[in-house]
């Protein structure tokens, strides 16, 4: 294994989740698009970003009982925006999407709408409810050609003492039924956007 990868399956690892691993968060870095352009894995300055979201989806996980499969993480720019119209960029994604900064997953339920998972989603999120990591993590900002990748209203450092940090889940949600899969990040604010 290379030492970037022990290195992430260290700091994912730390985090304690029960459903998921570092593999996983990495599983769709390895690939190119339909344009050919390959992406490429999150660097390590954003690694941390990554931590809420992935909290927020195990917690989602066990609540749910069924099997989640993760669709798409991380994208480096160069992917995100590859379009057979290199004047444009792939009209497809915005040009400053969450996944860029490594806070957003697209994922699937197992025998689950999307709709109705958008729904239990946006409930978490508009009660305020509050997720625990055993682990400090410092959420980072992301600059892209196309401008600052928006980043909300969470304090980018969490502390409480030397038992981890309680967070509240804030960010967006949105599901998309014609290939029934969920977009979810913890940008802090609740407001669209960018995906």
């Amino acid at each position: 294994m290379s030492d970037y990868n022990t290195k992430f399956a260290s700091r994912i690892g730390a985090v304690g989740l029960k459903h998921f691993n570092a593999s996983e968060l990495l599983s769709r870095t390895a690939g190119k698009n339909k344009f050919g352009t390959k992406n490429s894995k999150p660097p390590e300055k954003l690694w941390d970003n990554i931590i809420p979201t992935i909290i927020v989806l195990d917690a989602l996980r066990e609540h749910l009982g069924k099997t989640i499969n993760l669709v798409s993480i991380y994208r480096s720019e160069a992917y995100n925006q590859a379009s057979s119209d290199s004047s444009t960029g792939y009209t497809g994604r915005a040009k400053t999407s969450q996944h860029m900064a490594f806070t957003a997953i697209d994922f699937k339920v197992a025998g689950m709408a999307c709709t109705e998972v958008e729904k239990i989603l946006k409930e978490w999120s508009n009660s305020g409810k509050m997720f625990h990591s055993p682990v400090m993590f410092e959420r980072k900002a992301e600059k892209v050609a196309a401008g600052n990748i928006p980043f909300g209203e969470l304090p980018r450092l969490w502390k409480l003492g030397p038992f981890g940090v309680w967070f509240a889940f804030k960010g967006y949600i949105h599901a998309y039924p014609s290939e029934n899969f969920t977009h979810i990040d913890t940008r802090g604010m609740t407001s669209k956007m960018s995906e």
